[in-house]
């Protein structure tokens, strides 16, 4: 795998921030993870899953990077993306080993990566995804686990009083005072006229009340009882789905690899090398929507007569050659300078779910207005303004063109599920610009510079 694969790692606890490269990474994630003393093939297990979780959030690899912390790839909170090791510079040589071994490698399905959640102890059967998550993922399957007999979280027992029972889940319930029936332990119970156990049932046995006081040696069978504890049984760790951990050193003992352990808690998955984007694929895994708008219903044109609609169609089209060139999956919200109203291209936008979408829109400025390039942005869009800003730095620079990005609250970048940006790329009421964009040459100079801007968004280009 080729090095130099950088990420952006936010330490929830210290508020600190971590530039380090990918293998490093998972290194200090498997230290939090897993024990160092495991199997060697179950500390390859867990640095799958680890670096799968991160490439999964990647921006180079299309992911939408830490939902929490979203100016970074992954955060160190192990209940939101995973957990990662303070011990800076002390990680055990089996951990080290078991990364390098394992470099590059992630754990797919159907060829993109997946969601490889990993817990301490299942206890016997791991968990269905729709169970825990509310939906349901294909790979996170409920399997049986019969190798986690072992861990010390297999079972485990806690006495917890009645009373915080109450305070801990906020409720309030009668706690059995009294002579009252507790099914399996007190049944059957008959009293005389003063309040005496005459006859009692305790399990599978009847006695009578003056049984109950010599066998208990208690002064009297004039009693009442209460329940004051309950003995919790618990079986397993957390929360059940994908790799059991002690399930995996189990495995591991017996000899399998670390592939079958993986294969065996995530249904129907692949382990395969990181597709990594190159020269000649370098935004494969992601999805871009490309809007080739129109200014009205009428599709204005410019003097010459050259149509808004049919200019942005033609740029929209190169843009599409270029980037699925270039790896990314690409949908048109039309096709052959069709008509479509506003709300069915957004409605193509959405069912497509990409990552970001494109939009391209011409300008009817005053004629003498020139070489200005406007890029629109959503208010509170983040990433839709970082968007906009390495589109225009790829203008200023690729064209030498006046560029500006403004955030507006129009109703495309509104209605749209994903980051995106609107782009006017020339004045059409002008002769010379009209003149430029008919030009296919410049049409396709234009579309590169858009991606040039988009290579930048995704390479993790940090502007002021």
């Amino acid at each position: 795998m080729e090095q130099g694969l950088m990420l952006k790692v936010f330490d929830s606890r210290m508020k600190k921030v971590y530039r380090m490269e990918l293998e490093e990474y998972v290194k200090y994630a498997v230290a939090s993870a897993m024990p160092a003393d495991f199997p060697m093939e179950a500390l390859k297990s867990q640095a799958v899953c680890c670096r799968t979780i991160a490439v999964r959030r990647m921006r180079i690899f299309g992911g939408s990077g830490c939902t929490r912390y979203p100016e970074y790839d992954v955060c160190t909170d192990p209940g939101h993306c995973q957990g990662f090791s303070d011990k800076l510079g002390e990680i055990p040589e089996s951990i080290k080993k078991a990364v390098e071994e394992t470099s590059g490698l992630i754990l797919t399905y159907n060829g993109n990566p997946v969601e490889a959640l990993y817990h301490d102890t299942c206890g016997g059967y791991t968990e269905d995804s729709e169970n825990v998550l509310g939906n349901k993922i294909s790979y996170l399957r409920k399997v049986e686990c019969g190798f986690c007999s072992d861990s010390p979280h297999y079972v485990t027992r806690r006495i917890i009083t009645i009373k915080n029972l109450k305070k801990k889940l906020g409720v309030n319930f009668d706690s059995a005072t009294g002579k009252v029936d507790i099914k399996g332990i007190f049944e059957e119970i008959k009293t005389t006229g003063s309040g005496r156990i005459k006859r009692i049932k305790v399990g599978d046995r009847e006695f009578s009340g003056e049984e109950i006081k010599e066998l208990l040696s208690i002064n009297s069978n004039k009693l009442n009882w209460k329940v004051v504890a309950i003995a919790l049984e618990i079986m397993g760790k957390g929360h059940g789905l994908g790799m059991c951990q002690y399930g995996a050193r189990g495995m591991a003992l017996k000899g399998q690899d670390f592939a079958n352990i993986l294969k065996h808690y995530f249904t129907g998955t692949e382990v395969e090398k990181i597709k990594m984007p190159s020269e000649d694929n370098p935004l494969i895994f992601k999805k871009i929507a490309v809007d080739p708008g129109k200014g009205s219903e009428d599709d204005l044109c410019g003097p010459m007569g050259l149509s808004e609609g049919f200019i942005n169609y033609e740029m929209a089209r190169v843009l599409r050659e270029i980037l699925s060139k270039e790896g990314a999956k690409v949908i048109l919200t039309r096709n052959n300078n069709e008509k479509k109203d506003l709300m069915e291209r957004i409605r193509v936008i959405n069912d497509f779910d990409p990552d970001l979408f494109i939009s391209l829109q011409q300008n009817f400025l005053k004629p003498d207005r020139e070489g200005y390039v406007e890029i629109f942005y959503l208010p509170g869009d983040k990433e839709g303004k970082r968007l906009a800003e390495c589109i225009k730095e790829a203008f200023i620079s690729n064209l030498k063109v006046q560029a500006v990005s403004y955030e507006a609250d129009l109703f495309l970048l509104r209605e749209c599920k994903c980051p995106g940006v609107m782009i006017f790329t020339c004045n059409l009421n002008c002769p010379r610009e009209e003149k430029r964009i008919s030009e296919e040459k410049y049409r396709k100079n234009v579309a590169q510079t858009i991606f040039s801007g988009i290579i930048l968004y995704y390479y993790g280009l940090t502007l002021k």
